[in-house]
């Protein structure tokens, strides 16, 4: 924990535009979990995921069935997104500053900006299955 305090405090007095970063990914964390407790209707089938390739029941290529689609089931298995954000948010945010502690500011920055990448992935992905866009 010393280290990671120590870590902060270089960041904080060096690196601004890495602190920067390291605030709005923190906050795009934050709003990946806003936005799955938001649309949480507990009772209700939502959609979970989608797929373009149907179920394989075994035998021949041809058994492929269901030809893909989206897949219905609870907001238990929506869940993935509140861990998403926490582990975005909060996670890479402390392996960012282990990375700057061990390594050097451009290595954490190309995590924080691959970090960044994720979410908008999967903030489209959630999205997507919401029916927003």
């Amino acid at each position: 924990m010393r280290e990671i305090g120590r870590g902060i405090k270089r960041i904080a007095k060096e690196e601004r535009g890495l602190l920067a970063q390291m605030i709005v990914l923190f906050l795009m964390g934050g709003e990946l979990i806003l936005h799955t407790l938001l649309h949480f209707k507990s009772g209700t089938s939502i959609y979970i995921g989608y797929s373009d390739i149907g179920k394989f029941s075994g035998g021949e290529l041809s058994s492929l069935w269901n030809s893909g689609g989206y897949r219905t089931g609870g907001w238990l298995d929506m869940a993935v997104f509140l861990v998403m954000g926490v582990v975005l948010g909060v996670m890479h945010n402390l392996m960012a500053i282990r990375i700057m502690n061990r390594r050097e500011k451009g290595y954490a920055q190309t995590f924080i900006v691959m970090s960044m990448i994720i979410w908008a992935i999967s903030f489209l992905v959630l999205m997507r299955l919401l029916g927003e866009i």
